[in-house]
């Protein structure tokens, strides 16, 4: 009879051993289903940072050609408020730069460029890709006021 009574208190815990180890897999399990919906609902939910789209520049300048060794770039709203936002060196493959994001949304930009030596450098400036001001040089740097309603410069040659 006591082997009994032990074999009994031994299947009962055994099985509720069992059932509370099955309760928490079926937990873990649920949890982690939980956590996957979770996953593809955010995923598939767009939020206003991640749905954000990435503003095109509407402001850019491309290096059509360049004997300098380096071409720097600056622009901003006036001479006295613009910075340097691009170095172009020579048989760099990017050659297509954007502005500041502080010029963008402006009618009226100012650019300045500069060599590094005494070499030939042509540059062609864009407003939402269409080129409003062809700027070459051959020493020294050269600047400009450049406006959103200009002409479209047909003399930009490498945007054509």
């Amino acid at each position: 009879m006591r082997r009994l009574i032990i074999f009994v208190a031994f299947v009962l815990v055994g099985i509720t051993g069992f059932a509370a180890c099955t309760v928490n897999v079926n937990q873990n399990a649920n949890q982690a289903a939980n956590a996957n919906r979770v996953n593809a609902v955010s995923q598939t939910t767009s939020s206003p940072i991640a749905s954000a789209p990435v503003a095109k520049a509407r402001w850019s300048v491309v290096v059509c050609s360049s004997r300098a060794s380096a071409v720097t770039m600056s622009a901003g709203p006036s001479e006295n408020d613009s910075q340097l936002f691009a170095t172009y060196k020579d048989g760099a493959a990017q050659k297509a730069f954007d502005f500041p994001a502080r010029v963008q949304n402006l009618s009226s930009v100012y650019f300045k460029t500069s060599g590094a030596e005494t070499n030939p450098v042509e540059l062609c400036v864009l407003f939402d890709g269409k080129p409003k001001k062809r700027v070459a040089f051959d020493e020294g740097s050269e600047s400009h006021i450049i406006n959103s309603s200009d002409d479209d410069d047909n003399d930009c040659r490498c945007t054509q």
